[in-house]
C-alpha cells in the first residue's frame, strides 16, 4: 500500500513540475499598465503619449489597451503567451471584459493582439488581420519595430473609440502591405518596355512609331493653336470693319 502511495507521490510530483517548467514566464507590471516595454523598444516621448491615450480610454470607458514587447517568446506560442499576459495583467473592466493587448516579441520576430471577450464582436478576427497587415507589417518590414508599435496601438485606440463614441482619435498611417514595392516594380517594368520600343523603332523604323504617336499627342494642342488663330483672325477683322464704320459715318455722314 505504501509503495502506491509513493508512486503516486512521485508521479504528482513530476507532474507538477513538469507543469511548472512549462508555465509561461510573463514579467510583472512594472508602472503604467499601458505601457510594459520590457524589450525596450519604445523612446520615453511614444512611452508618454501611449500612456496618455492608455489613461484617457481607462478614464471614459474602463476599457484598457496595452501594449507588451518583451525579448523572447520563450518557445511558447505566441497566442498561448498573448492569454497568459492578458490575465497576469487584468486588463479591462472584471465584468465587461473589455481589454486589449498588443503583444511583440523581437527574437521571434512576432505580433499579436489580444481581445477581450467584451469587444470580440467589434473586433473581429478578419478586422484585427486587417490592423495588422496596414498598420503593423509595413514598418515591421523595415524593422521599425518602434514605429510599428505605436502606430498599431494608435489605430486599435481609434477603433476603441468608435466603439464607445468618444470624439478624440490618434494618430494613425495603414498601407497596403506590400502596395509600394509592388507599384515600384510596376514603373521599373514599364520604362523598359517604354525605353525598349523607342531604341526598337529610332533602330528599325527611323522613329515612325514615336513620331506618330507625338503626333497624336500633340494634335490638341495644334487644332487649339490653330481655332485661337482663327478667333484672332476673326476678332481683328470685326475691329477693322468696327474703324471703318466710324470713320465713315465721321467723314461721309
Amino acid at each position: 500500500m505504501k509503495k502506491w502511495l509513493y508512486s503516486i507521490l512521485l508521479i504528482s510530483i513530476i507532474f507538477f513540475s513538469y507543469q511548472s517548467v512549462l508555465a509561461v514566464d510573463v514579467p510583472k507590471p512594472n508602472g503604467d499598465i499601458y505601457v510594459q516595454d520590457f524589450a525596450d523598444l519604445l523612446p520615453k516621448k511614444v512611452e508618454k503619449e501611449i500612456t496618455e491615450l492608455g489613461t484617457y480610454l481607462d478614464k471614459e470607458t474602463k476599457a484598457k489597451l496595452s501594449v507588451l514587447t518583451v525579448p523572447s517568446l520563450q518557445n511558447t506560442p505566441i497566442n498561448e503567451y498573448a492569454e497568459e499576459a492578458f490575465r497576469t495583467y487584468k486588463l479591462g473592466d472584471k465584468n465587461d471584459e473589455n481589454g486589449i493587448l498588443l503583444l511583440f516579441a523581437v527574437q521571434d520576430r512576432k505580433i499579436y493582439i489580444e481581445v477581450g471577450n467584451g469587444l470580440k464582436e467589434h473586433f473581429s478576427p478578419g478586422m484585427i488581420g486587417e490592423i495588422l497587415d496596414s498598420y503593423s507589417l509595413p514598418f515591421l518590414e523595415k524593422d521599425n519595430f518602434q514605429k510599428a508599435i505605436s502606430n498599431t496601438y494608435n489605430q486599435l485606440f481609434n477603433e476603441m473609440a468608435i466603439t464607445y463614441d468618444l470624439d478624440k482619435r490618434a494618430s494613425a498611417k495603414g498601407y497596403d502591405y506590400g502596395q509600394g514595392s509592388s507599384s515600384f516594380l510596376t514603373i521599373l517594368i514599364f520604362m523598359f518596355v517604354f525605353l525598349a520600343i523607342i531604341f526598337l523603332d529610332f533602330k528599325f523604323l527611323g522613329g515612325a512609331i514615336c513620331f506618330a504617336i507625338l503626333r497624336i499627342l500633340t494634335y490638341p494642342l495644334r487644332r487649339w493653336k490653330i481655332n485661337r488663330k482663327q478667333v484672332s483672325n476673326s476678332n481683328h477683322k470685326q475691329e477693322k470693319s468696327e474703324k471703318r464704320v466710324k470713320v465713315r459715318d465721321k467723314y461721309r455722314r
